[in-house]
C-alpha cells in the first residue's frame, strides 16, 4: 500500500514511518530519525525499587536460619530463631513498602513532568498510531492517511516533523478514550 502525501499529492517519496526509522539503510539524519522515533517504551520498575525488591526478596534467606532453630531443643534457640524470623518479616515489609513507595513515586514524576505514556497499555496504543504514519521524504512531513487508524478517521494535515511526536501523543490518547484502536490499525 502507498500513500499521497497531503502536501505533494503524489506517494513517490512516501514511505511508513517505521520502515523510514528502522530502516538503517535509509537516508535520515540523527535528528529526522530521533524526531520520528517512536516513544520510549516505559519501564516497569525504576531502578531503585528494582534494588528495594530484591531486597525484600533476600530477606527470605534469614528464614532458614528459623527453620533450622525450630528443630533445637534448647528454648534460647528457638526464641533467638523466632526473633530473627520477625525482624525478618519487618525488614521485608519495609523494603517491600519503600520500593512500592519509590515506584508510585517515579510514575507520578513522570506524569507531572508531561511525560506519557506512563503504563505499558498506553505504549501499546502509541506504537500503534505511530506505526501507521507515514513519511514524505520530498516535502519532510509526517501524515496520517484516510483510514489508517481506524475506518472513519479523517486523512490528517502534513505534519512537521517537530510537531510529530505532539501529534502522535495527541491521537494516542484520545483514542486511549474512544475505547483503543480497531481492525484499522491490528
Amino acid at each position: 500500500m502507498t500513500a499521497s502525501c497531503p502536501a505533494c499529492g503524489t506517494a513517490d517519496h512516501t514511505v511508513l514511518v517505521s520502515a523510514a526509522v528502522l530502516d538503517p539503510q535509509s537516508a535520515l539524519d540523527a535528528s529526522v530519525r530521533e524526531q520520528l522515533d517512536v516513544p520510549r517504551e516505559p519501564k516497569l520498575l525504576s531502578p531503585a525499587s528494582a534494588v528495594l525488591f530484591t531486597l525484600a526478596g533476600l530477606q527470605i534467606l534469614p528464614l532458614l536460619i528459623f527453620l533450622i532453630g525450630l528443630g533445637s531443643d534448647d528454648h534460647r534457640v528457638v526464641l533467638g530463631s523466632l526473633a530473627i524470623c520477625v525482624l525478618v518479616l519487618l525488614l521485608a515489609g519495609v523494603f517491600g513498602a519503600t520500593g512500592r513507595a519509590v515506584l508510585v513515586a517515579a510514575r507520578r514524576r513522570r506524569l507531572a513532568e508531561g511525560g506519557w505514556p506512563v503504563r505499558y497499555e498506553q505504549w501499546q496504543l502509541v506504537h500503534g498510531v505511530w506505526r501507521a504514519a507515514w513519511l514524505c521524504r520530498g516535502c519532510a512531513v509526517a501524515f496520517f492517511p484516510q483510514g489508517s487508524l481506524r475506518p472513519d478517521f479523517p486523512a490528517s494535515p502534513p505534519l512537521r516533523l517537530e510537531h510529530f511526536q505532539d501529534w502522535l501523543t495527541e491521537t494516542a490518547k484520545q483514542t486511549e478514550y474512544a475505547g483503543g484502536m480497531t481492525a484499522a490499525t491490528a
